[in-house]
């Protein structure tokens, strides 16, 4: 089978990782295939931000259970306020975070989703792990944490479509589900 066919239907998404770091060349090559993703009309209205480090990645997941105990958020409280919630599964040494500029692109949402995609793609095919995480989304626009979001270099301009943790995989890929019957039709 075709490599791009493979990575498709092998990439899982992995919730254990090891504390080894992702090497720069990786995290480069991960960040370029996230800026190759297709977007309507080629607008490129994305942007990424990578941390690095767990010392920059625990204090955003801090920031992330504070806005998560903000009234309006009520979803996420329980599991994100849950101790042992991390939004990189306590090891993933790389956090990508993809925004987009509605009034750049044409369709925010399905752009920003496709630099996701890509990122996912790019892990895998490096042999790593990544997990979408998708509370960051959720709680956005919840003031606090849109400032320390900002603060960090993210454009205000943006709206926050999604996020990645990426890391070496402790253990198996877990298997994948099996898919739904009657979610696909062919028009002959």
């Amino acid at each position: 089978m075709n490599e791009v066919l493979s990575a498709l239907l092998e990439r899982r998404s992995i919730r254990k990782f090891t504390n080894e770091e992702v090497k720069d060349g990786e995290v480069d090559a991960i960040l370029q295939a996230g800026s190759f993703a297709p977007t309507a009309r080629n607008t490129q209205g994305w942007y990424i931000m990578a941390l690095l480090g767990m010392e920059r990645i625990r204090a955003l997941n801090a920031q992330v259970k504070e806005a998560s105990k903000q009234p309006g958020f009520d979803r996420y409280r329980d599991f994100v306020g849950n101790d042992s919630y991390t939004i990189n599964y306590e090891n993933a040494p790389l956090f990508i975070i993809v925004g987009v500029n509605p009034e750049v692109s044409f369709f925010p949402i399905h752009d920003g989703t496709l630099v996701l995609a890509n990122i996912m793609l790019a892990a895998h095919g490096l042999g790593l792990g990544s997990c979408w995480i998708n509370q960051l989304g959720a709680i956005a626009d919840e003031p606090g944490f849109r400032k320390y979001l900002t603060g960090l270099g993210f454009p205000p301009t943006h709206h926050l479509i999604g996020s990645v943790c990426v890391g070496r995989i402790d253990g198996e890929a877990p298997r994948a589900a099996p898919r739904k019957h009657g979610q696909i039709s062919v028009l002959r």
